[in-house]
């Protein structure tokens, strides 16, 4: 499977969700004539091939490549922070959606920094979900569907989604692995991508459809102990 190439539908001019940028002010970089600010405002939103989205937001802690992250309406001075996904900003009161960090593969082989602004994808086909590699499977139930995806514990790590369900970890809907095949490809027969030398490693992959927080299991017997406040309500974007 191939790194998805993503391109814009949309007049905007430099829109690239595989870097992310750190020489800013508020990025605590010194300013550079080519970066003074962010390119694109918080919070901006871009649309792309296969139906792709994105929404332009801050690290506010290093999130690891390939990490799903809770995006929330942070502070006037701050808004649109991203913090890799986990059981607790997962029930956070200014969530507002859930996005991947899987298309950032430039300038970093292991993280997003602190501060950072980078391009979250919301909606997208194939995108790398390398991080939960180990908890997420594609199975498929006859008559049920494909395996329900779940925020993984705090003890399994942080911006990991599973299909183990847990009694703390809710359920996420608009969201699918369609394949949890891990390769790795020499750097030999893939050119290397920015710093990463020594090839790629992709998988599992998922779809996304601005995924949002669902109640799993019956009203009686609820997969998650949390049910009672998952309303799965809608997200902003």
């Amino acid at each position: 499977m191939a790194q998805p190439v993503f391109y814009q539908t949309l007049n905007m001019i430099g829109v690239d969700p595989t870097l992310y940028y750190t020489n800013l002010a508020t990025a605590g970089g010194s300013v550079t004539p080519e970066y003074p600010a962010p390119p694109f405002v918080p919070g901006t939103l871009a649309f792309g091939s296969d139906g792709s989205q994105f929404i332009f937001v801050q690290a506010s802690s290093a999130i690891n490549l390939t990490d799903f992250v809770a995006i929330n309406t942070g502070q006037a001075v701050a808004p649109y922070q991203a913090n890799s996904v986990n059981t607790t900003n997962i029930f956070g009161s200014l969530l507002m959606g859930i996005g991947s960090s899987g298309l950032v593969v430039k300038q970093s082989v292991t993280t997003i920094p602190a501060g950072a602004m980078f391009w979250a994808c919301t909606k997208g086909q194939f995108v790398p979900a390398t991080t939960s590699g180990t908890v997420m499977a594609a199975t498929v139930t006859a008559g049920v569907g494909p395996v329900a995806l779940y925020v993984a514990l705090t003890g399994v790590g942080t911006g990991i989604l599973t299909s183990v369900s847990t009694t703390l970890s809710p359920g996420i809907a608009g969201i699918v692995c369609i394949n949890s095949l891990t390769v790795s490809i020499a750097g030999s027969i893939v050119p290397p991508v920015g710093t990463l030398s020594n090839g790629f490693t992709i998988g599992p992959v998922v779809a996304m459809n601005n995924p949002r927080l669902i109640i799993v299991g019956t009203s009686t017997s609820p997969v998650s102990a949390n049910a009672a406040t998952n309303t799965g309500s809608g997200f902003a974007f």
